[in-house]
């Protein structure tokens, strides 16, 4: 037997131990992962569930497993069940800004048959909150009305992460649907005093649904703002006045002497008899007369 031979022989075992010590961790890895993805999949399809209680019980399940059921959820959103479809995105809401890999299929839903599937992944959107804004933005060139209101409903709920939505936002003023009109209105002054200067220039629009609009949403603009100034001047107004509260040290200290009895004014004397009073006469009693 040469040397490489025995080389070779010396080295099989060993190399032998080390594909296993690498293969055995993989095999674990994935039969772990099975158990997570039918602990999953056995959760949502509890989703199925028509009682709201055991539905909003399984969400909190589902949150608590964390990024693990996304893949899970946003595969759940195409079922064929409007029940699924509606509690996939409910929860992928719950779940907040790290189901932001699902943005994509809830904004396909926003067109839904369903008016409830399309309602729940609004609110996913609003929930996810910054991830979803450049979706929602392009959402809101849609031509169809639904997708346009449910992504204008959405972006009001998302408040000043959407400043980058300003300029779209005032183009939708003159939407054809009413309610794109308001909610668009409600949008900005969600987004709040960063979207005043466009406002105001807004109202010098040839548009009037334009300036009626801007004027809303700076009329609410307005109002917070006011609201808010007023309460810090209640406080103030409760705050003491030291000025007022304090007394002034330097005011002459009130005369005791004027407040207290005189005590050096003569007592009187109590050697000196008493007169007597004058009794009151007794009358005398009248006899009876005997008839």
């Amino acid at each position: 037997m040469d040397n490489n031979t025995r080389k070779k022989l010396i080295l099989a075992p060993k190399i032998a131990f080390i594909c296993l010590s690498v293969i055995l961790p993989l095999i674990g890895n994935v039969k772990a992962q099975n158990t997570i993805n039918s602990e999953v999949i056995s959760q949502v399809e509890k989703l199925r569930n028509t009682d709201k209680t055991k539905r909003l019980e399984t969400v909190r399940e589902l949150r608590k497993m964390g990024a693990s059921v996304i893949p899970v959820l946003t595969a759940a959103l195409q079922d064929k069940e409007q029940q699924m479809r509606g509690g996939a995105a409910f929860a992928l809401g719950a779940i907040g800004a790290e189901a932001r890999t699902a943005i994509p299929q809830l904004i396909v839903m926003l067109k839904d048959e369903d008016e409830q599937v399309r309602l729940d992944a609004t609110v996913a959107l609003r929930r996810i909150g910054s991830p979803a804004v450049s979706a929602l933005t392009e959402a809101l060139k849609s031509e169809n009305t639904l997708v346009r209101r449910s992504a204008s409903f959405a972006l009001a709920g998302i408040g000043a992460e959407a400043k980058q939505t300003i300029p779209i936002l005032i183009e939708m003023l003159a939407d054809n649907d009413e309610q794109v009109r308001l909610n668009s209105s409600v949008a900005l002054r969600g987004i709040g005093a960063t979207a005043t200067p466009a406002l105001r220039e807004a109202l010098q629009h040839k548009n009037p649904l334009i300036r009626k609009g801007a004027a809303v949403a700076l009329g609410q603009i307005n109002t917070e703002i006011s609201q808010i100034q007023n309460q810090q001047n209640q406080r103030d107004n409760l705050r003491p006045n030291p000025c007022v509260t304090r007394p002034n040290i330097c005011a002459p200290r009130p005369n005791i002497c004027t407040q207290r009895p005189n005590i050096c004014a003569p007592r009187p004397n109590i050697c000196v008899p008493r007169t007597n009073p004058t009794p009151t006469p007794t009358p005398s009693p009248v006899p009876r007369q005997i008839p």
